[in-house]
């Protein structure tokens, strides 16, 4: 594999979020903007790194893969967020982040980098919790990888 793409929320990040008092996995898009407003760079303060897929990633690239984020995010607030976690739990891992707006554009967006690094589609992985998106990437012929193949070691 020569290029490893890694989705944030339920991939790297398991999600937590304090909401009144509690916590939580998530809420609607509407309740999801005010909360990254709210909280700006803090939002992901309560997710911790699932460790499972910082030690298949850190596999991948001792054997040369470019590791990079590619995770969906409606909003520059949100994307400086998670931007802060990946420092914060995966300091130095990922060649680069990037951020598309809808996770429908996650297959293009492969496609794309892959023509740019002169790579074949066939050299590229997707490591994603989206079972929908990762089926997309399997009629492109880009590898793909449910985080749970990776919990339960079935992919090695």
């Amino acid at each position: 594999m020569k290029a490893m793409f890694i989705d944030v929320d339920g991939t790297l990040s398991s999600p937590c979020y304090r909401v009144d008092g509690r916590f939580q996995i998530g809420m609607s898009d509407v309740q999801w903007a005010d909360y990254c407003k709210t909280n700006g760079e803090d939002t992901y303060e309560w997710c911790r790194p699932v460790m499972q897929v910082k030690e298949y990633a850190m596999k991948a690239k001792a054997n040369g893969t470019r590791l990079y984020v590619l995770t969906t995010s409606g909003t520059v607030i949100e994307t400086v967020a998670k931007r802060r976690f990946i420092d914060r739990y995966y300091a130095g891992m990922f060649d680069d982040i990037y951020a598309v707006e809808h996770d429908d554009d996650k297959v293009k967006f492969i496609l794309k980098k892959a023509s740019e690094l002169g790579i074949e589609p066939g050299d590229c992985e997707l490591v994603e919790d989206t079972y929908r998106i990762l089926l997309q990437t399997v009629t492109e012929g880009i590898k793909s990888t449910h985080i749970t193949t990776i919990l339960t070691g079935i992919n090695e």
